[in-house]
């Protein structure tokens, strides 16, 4: 009896680490494929968010950061600018609308709060190089240094302009969370009246 359950178990086990003659692929091998796959599809820590979403958000506003900061695309005085500046935000409402999510407000603040980092990133990365904010900086971080000696200048315009681009990651973070949370209260009322009308 003993060894009639072990050569089932065994050829159980042969069967589903082989693959098919029609071509098809063993449940072994979809099991790797799909923990391949899976690593881009997890969720993003502290929200509802597939990692692979979340860095694609980010990403979409890194061309007008990286083009501004080199003064290849003029600062708001241009139709590139303004395509390469609001495409993002766009989609960002698209996805907060459209997306159903059971945290819409943290998929949304961890979205701008890594915006507002990248931001931070792309200033201070591209700071020393000929047409970037370490030799146009804006006027605001100018009058914010000019308070520190000449020794602490530099370092005030780089701590300012940090502190406004994670403003700007957090702020439309904010922005965009309040209205995935509409999107999701208004997706959740319409359920509950459709089903109270099935109901009756």
């Amino acid at each position: 009896m003993f060894d009639s359950r072990t050569r089932r178990s065994v050829d159980a086990m042969n069967q589903r680490n082989v693959t098919f003659t029609d071509g098809s692929i063993s449940a072994s091998d979809r099991t790797v494929a799909s923990d391949r796959l899976s690593g881009l599809d997890r969720r993003f820590p502290a929200t509802d968010m597939p990692i692979w979403l979340m860095l694609v958000l980010v990403a979409l506003g890194l061309p007008r950061t990286v083009l501004a900061d080199l003064d290849i695309v003029a600062p708001e005085d241009s139709l590139l600018y303004y395509i390469l500046a609001l495409t993002p935000f766009a989609v960002w409402l698209v996805v907060a609308i459209l997306r159903r999510s059971r945290r819409p407000f943290r998929d949304f603040l961890v979205l701008g709060i890594l915006y507002g980092m990248s931001l931070l990133v792309v200033h201070q990365s591209l700071w020393d190089l000929g047409p970037s904010l370490g030799y146009h900086p804006p006027q605001s971080a100018v009058d914010f240094a000019d308070q520190f000696s000449p020794a602490w200048q530099q370092f005030a315009q780089r701590t300012y302009t940090s502190g406004v681009a994670m403003l700007i990651g957090v702020g439309t973070g904010l922005v965009v969370a309040v209205t995935a949370i509409g999107s999701h209260a208004w997706r959740s009322s319409r359920a509950r009246r459709a089903g109270l009308g099935r109901a009756q």
